[in-house]
């Protein structure tokens, strides 16, 4: 997994949905948390996936979530 500057790339829209937003790790307010990057508002929302977090450039690097662990 790697950093993506905000300013360059953005996370890509998901395919054969009506509303695509995806769940990122982020670098926001000098902190790594998870906020969902909402594509219909350009916009960061909240890691419940509802209110809106910030505008989009104030998110400086954000990555894609790792896969969930397989259970034994």
């Amino acid at each position: 997994m790697k950093w993506n500057k905000t300013s360059e790339v953005l996370p890509e829209r998901l395919k054969d949905v009506s509303y695509s937003q995806v769940a990122c790790l982020v670098w926001y307010r000098s902190e790594v948390t998870i906020l969902v990057f909402n594509h219909e508002h350009q916009c960061w929302d909240s890691a419940d996936f509802d209110d809106h977090e910030c505008e989009t450039m104030q998110v400086d690097y954000w990555m894609e979530l790792p896969e969930k662990p397989e259970k034994a």
